[in-house]
This record gives structure tokens, sequence and C-alpha cells, in this order.
């Protein structure tokens, strides 16, 4: 009869705690409510600079993107193709200086005359190696057409030219993208 005293206690005390028990979990979550409800100022100005710095990044990115697709819209032919490769590396080679002259002046043109013998010695070179008429008169005309926004950006300018007309190599698969 002992037992059966305790076992009721027992089952008594769990009933009433498991009828409690839920009853305490809803007046916190009330409280979680009004507490995320009332947001502090300092909340909702961290919020605001995120915001902006968010939408800061987002037209960064949409600019950066923006001026790779006019540096590729630079990359076209001319109308009027050099004959031959060294003549295409020659065009190559002058389109190079003649770009430097037009788009800088003072100190930075400057080190250009210094150095432009080396420059564009490398520059007729790595045009001769590649082989490609294409790729020089491209080149040619992408720097002769390069807008003064794009000074500092002749090295895409370039790499836009190479990446539009390098032909695929052999044996690779021609939809693949060119190996970085």
């Amino acid at each position: 009869m002992q037992n059966l005293k305790r076992t009721s206690k027992l089952l008594l005390s769990s009933f009433l705690l498991c009828a409690l028990l839920p009853a305490c979990d809803k007046k916190e979550e009330k409280r979680d409510d009004k507490a995320a409800e009332e947001k502090s100022e300092a909340d909702k100005e961290l919020e605001a600079r995120l915001a902006k710095k968010r939408a800061d990044r987002a037209a960064e990115a949409k600019a950066l993107e923006d001026k790779a697709n006019a540096i590729k819209a630079l990359a076209t032919l001319p109308e009027e193709m050099p004959k031959d490769l060294e003549a295409a590396c020659d065009g190559v080679a002058t389109a190079q200086d003649e770009f430097m002259k037009k788009h800088y002046d003072g100190e930075g043109l400057k080190r250009w005359e210094e150095a432009k013998g080396t420059q564009m010695g490398m520059l007729k070179a790595g045009c001769v190696k590649a082989q490609s008429i294409d790729i020089a008169a491209c080149q040619a005309n992408a720097m002769n057409n390069a807008p003064g926004e794009y000074k500092k950006d002749l090295p895409d300018i370039l790499a836009a030219c190479i990446e539009k007309f390098s032909a695929p190599a052999e044996g690779a698969d021609p939809a693949a993208p060119p190996a970085q």
C-alpha cells in the first residue's frame, strides 16, 4: 500500500510538472518577442551602416563588371588588317608608344620615355611568340581606341585581345574556357 501511495504521488507530481512547464515557456516567449520589437537606437544605426556597406559593395562590384565588359568590347579587329606578323607586331609596339604619350604626362611620361625601348621590345617579342596577326591587330586597335579612364588598365586591354583571339590548343575542347 505504501508503494501505491508513492507511485500515485509520483504520477501526480509528473502530471502537474508537465502541465505547468509549457505555461512557463510561454511567458519567456512573450518576453523575447517584446525584446525583439524594441530594438535599441544603436541596433538601428548598425543595421543602417551595414545596409549602406552592402549597397556600396554591390555598386563597386557592378562598376568593376561594367569596366571589364567595356574593356572586352575594345577587343575588336580593325577594318584594315596588317599583311604579315612582323608588321602587326610593329603596329602593337607603335600603338603602345602612342597610348602612353596620349594618356600620360609629366613624371609618368618621363618614366615611359626612359623605359620604352625595353618595354616595346618585350611587347614585340611576346607578339611574335604568340604567332597571331589577329591578336596583334586587336591589341593595336584596342590601345588606339581606349579612352583615358583606362590608362591604368593596359594589361587588361592586351589580355582581352589574347583571350578573345587565342586559338585553343591542339586536342583541347574548343568549348572549354582557356586555362589561366
